[in-house]
């Protein structure tokens, strides 16, 4: 069955104390929320502590040129990265992070850059095969958000997933990203969700409340459902609403087919 995990960097800001965030984010009835965050142990261990499960942190940042995988020069340190965040991951129970493949490299072919990130994410499975740990290549919109980002294609997602032969590594499937790009959300979902390690839900236009979009989330997950997902929807959204209000509301919306 489906659940939910919000987004805790983006709910109850005015709490500057990552317990407190996670203390009220599991009084408005949810057990697992994810993060932003995945450098600073002492920051995860404080977010567990306030009696949620992590289910999903961030390797490396879309601007974080040093590390973007998709240039054949950064593949070592990208490597280091996602061997320590994983680390510390796994430190408080938290098994899969976001990979991001970095901007558009100038002076390299796509093609060039494409094989690059293929390659580097491979290197990194390797490296912590013995951890467990599954990590999501993310496609992002390059409409909105994202100008000048590698990947926002999720059939590319896909093909580059599968071409680096590691179990370890899926997709993180943004709704709002794919939406922006071009939809066709049902027929994609049918084929290609197996290659999906976790899902991100937001309103189109406007990045807020899901249930204020264009896009219909109870039709699409209850279609997940019936394909036999059953893992987590995480809330990466800015609230219109007060923290606890929207996420009641987004609760009752997504409530047919979650928990």
């Amino acid at each position: 069955m489906l659940k939910i995990c919000p987004l805790i960097d983006l709910f109850f800001t005015q709490e500057k104390c990552w317990t407190a965030r996670a203390e009220k984010i599991a009084a408005c009835g949810f057990s697992a929320i994810e993060t932003w965050k995945g450098g600073n142990l002492d920051e995860l261990k404080a977010m567990v502590s306030g009696g949620v499960e992590l289910v999903s942190v961030v390797l490396n940042f879309a601007n974080e040129a040093e590390l973007a995988p998709c240039n054949p020069k950064n593949r070592a340190a990208f490597v280091d990265r996602i061997e320590k965040y994983a680390a510390n991951a796994l430190a408080v129970g938290c098994r899969q992070g976001i990979v991001t493949t970095g901007q558009q490299v100038g002076g390299l072919s796509y093609a060039a850059q494409r094989a690059a990130l293929v390659e580097a994410l491979a290197a990194a499975a390797e490296k912590i095969a013995g951890f467990g740990f599954t990590l999501n290549l993310e496609p992002l919109n390059t409409e909105v958000d994202h100008q000048g980002y590698l990947l926002s294609s999720a059939m590319d997602a896909v093909a580059i997933v599968r071409e680096t032969g590691s179990d370890k590594i899926k997709i993180l499937y943004d709704f709002y990203h794919i939406t922006i790009m071009g939809g066709n959300q049902t027929e994609f979902l049918r084929f290609n969700w197996r290659d999906i390690g976790h899902f991100h839900a937001a309103g189109v236009p406007g990045r807020h409340e899901p249930a204020k979009g264009e896009l219909n989330y109870p039709f699409v997950l209850a279609e997940l459902e019936r394909l036999g997902y059953s893992r987590y929807i995480g809330l990466e959204y800015f609230p219109l609403l007060p923290d606890e209000r929207s996420l009641e509301e987004t609760k009752n919306y997504f409530s047919a087919k979650i928990v």
